[in-house]
């Protein structure tokens, strides 16, 4: 009888993390994110939530399976040349929108930021040349903590203006899961700092502080999302001591998630044949008292095996609709399954009294 018991115990603690009382880094969090960081809280460990990326993927899903995501992301960024050109901001004004409509449907909003390099409006967020942007050097890290310098102005300027769209959803009490500078320890995005990761941990901060401190933006969670792999030059996809250094800190993270793959090189095989389960400790390592997500995925993972054995992520958030990397039959199986949450499932986040 008292093996039983104890092997029950043990398996509990093993699929559900036992986690601290829930209290958000934002002290002042408005009282309908507050009910979805708290229902977040409740749920973790024993369900899931079922995600998509963007309105598309909605509809895509939902032809499939006759479900909808519960989370879904939409992107901060305008992609198009020049940053805060006309064409810029009306692809964030559309992000913003959804955003909008999809919270009113009574789903939960998460949103990125693929940042274009605050010093080279031609390029991307990527380091390299993608698509048709062109490479960015380098980030100037000392010279964007040093106001007065040309770099502080043009990162400054970048955050007032996706400010200014945020206050937009923080006027219309929708809460958002806000993922900035994700896959943080990746080193193909120009806001990791590969030989002074401390410096990426720094630039995490100082968006906190202006947005929360400075633009009273109080209607985000946040939300910290490493990289399949990190950059420094062993290719060990663990190395957690490296890892922990560009985390910026608990009081500044309500949320930790990492964005997997399938890459054979690393561990990870396809959602069918892997849960992840090394990924979800890495993240347990680096931040052992926060929830952890899957914040970008080809597909969900096996639900059948992540109920019984886990890992018990807090959300799983496929990057396609339905296709080759995300098969109609293996929706149906996941979207439809007993342990994944769909939009259907959610309470009344807004309630009558908010």
């Amino acid at each position: 009888m008292y093996r039983c018991f104890l092997f029950v115990v043990l398996s509990v603690f093993v699929l559900a993390p036992q986690l601290p009382a829930i209290e958000p880094v934002d002290r002042d969090l408005i009282p309908e994110a507050r009910a979805v960081l708290d229902y977040l809280h409740t749920i973790y460990g024993q369900k899931t939530l079922a995600g998509g990326n963007g309105i598309k993927s909605v509809d895509s899903i939902r032809n499939v399976c006759g479900k909808e995501p519960a989370i879904v992301t939409f992107d901060l960024s305008g992609w198009n040349s020049p940053p805060w050109g006309e064409s810029y901001n009306s692809v964030v004004q559309r992000s913003v929108d959804e955003a909008k409509v999809w919270w009113q449907k009574g789903g939960i909003v998460t949103m990125q930021l693929h940042w274009i390099h605050p010093s080279n409006p031609d390029g991307s967020a990527w380091l390299g040349a993608h698509g048709r942007k062109k490479p960015s050097p380098p980030f100037d890290f000392a010279a964007a903590f040093q106001p007065g310098t040309q770099v502080h102005e043009e990162l400054m300027r970048d955050l007032k203006g996706h400010a200014d769209f945020l206050q937009q959803l923080a006027d219309a009490r929708v809460p958002v899961l806000w993922r900035p500078l994700h896959e943080i320890d990746g080193g193909w995005f120009w806001w990791t700092d590969r030989e002074t990761p401390e410096n990426t941990a720094r630039l995490w901060q100082m968006m906190f502080d202006y947005f929360v401190k400075e633009r009273k933006l109080h209607n985000l969670i946040w939300v910290y999302s490493a990289g399949l792999h990190p950059s420094s030059k062993n290719r060990d996809v663990v190395q957690i001591e490296f890892r922990r250094r560009f985390y910026p800190g608990d009081n500044y993270v309500d949320i930790v998630g990492i964005d997997i793959y399938p890459n054979s090189y690393y561990g990870y095989g396809k959602p069918q044949e892997d849960t992840y389960q090394k990924a979800f400790e890495i993240m347990r390592q680096v931040a052992p008292n926060k929830m952890v997500a899957l914040c970008e995925c080809e597909a969900i993972p096996n639900p059948d095996i992540m109920a019984a054995t886990g890992p018990r992520w807090l959300y799983c958030l496929p990057w396609w609709p339905e296709g080759k990397n995300h098969p109609a039959d293996w929706i149906r199986k996941t979207y439809l399954h007993e342990y994944l949450i769909t939009r259907d499932e959610l309470p009344d986040f807004r309630g009558k009294d908010r």
